[in-house]
């Protein structure tokens, strides 16, 4: 591995991410030049099925992620190594094993050896919780999301949204935009989809009827949607994570 030296040195070692697995659902990694992991935590290793802990070290995501999603986070990874620009609280849907995924916040930044140049990356992804007390990062918006999580299935006004949360329309756009990085629609569509994963994992559903459960308008718009959301179809996805 690249720039061993560092990571030795500065004892960048798997028993320190066991800090991490007291957090709930958080996921920690830290990983070197050539993107091979040389820390984790054990919930890291859960989630790729890993016989046992040591069998992840030096490992790349592509040994345990398909190419279509890997490929998303491998141009995250590339960018923050190359640029030194980290990725700081994106709110996105990340995999939580068996086919189930979360709202989550990601946090990548670079990390840097003695002589001050990139030698690696270090990772945090935890749980963005959907209650309204757990979103203090912009409590104006707490009325507007629960309003979205209640009734994600229906088309629900963006005025309506705005009204919930006692700000004019524009200001609702820029702030929610602000926080995360999508728009409410694009909000509401990650919603749906996320439902749509447990339904695929946990019934026998056909996709139509999944679908319309979730507030789609047909199947062809749940494929579509599903698609551009998950890097894959709801067909292959049922396939890989049918319990």
């Amino acid at each position: 591995m690249q720039d061993d030296r560092f990571f030795q040195t500065n004892k960048v070692e798997n028993h320190l991410a066991s800090i991490f697995d007291d957090l709930p659902g958080f996921i920690y990694f830290v990983k070197d030049l050539d993107l091979r992991y040389v820390a984790y935590n054990d919930r890291l290793c859960e989630i790729f099925e890993a016989s046992s802990p040591s069998e992840v070290l030096g490992k790349r995501d592509d040994d345990y992620i398909p190419q279509h999603i890997m490929k998303d986070i491998r141009k995250d990874d590339l960018r923050i190594l190359q640029t030194g620009e980290s990725i700081v609280n994106r709110v996105e849907l990340v995999p939580r094993g068996n086919g189930f995924v979360d709202w989550s916040n990601t946090t990548k930044k670079p990390l840097y050896n003695q002589e001050r140049k990139i030698c690696g990356l270090i990772g945090i992804t935890r749980p963005f919780n959907q209650g309204t007390t757990s979103l203090s990062m912009n409590e104006e918006l707490g009325a507007a999301l629960q309003l979205l999580h209640e009734r994600y299935r229906e088309n629900i006004a963006i005025t309506e949204l705005a009204k919930a949360a006692h700000i004019s329309l524009s200001s609702f756009l820029r702030k929610f935009k602000a926080c995360f990085n999508m728009t409410p629609k694009e909000y509401l569509r990650h919603l749906r989809v996320q439902e749509a994963c447990h339904l695929i994992v946990r019934t026998t559903r056909p996709f139509a009827q999944i679908g319309l459960d979730c507030g789609f308008a047909d199947q062809a718009h749940f494929s579509r949607e599903f698609s551009r959301i998950m890097k894959e179809p709801p067909s292959a996805y049922r396939s890989r994570y049918r319990l």
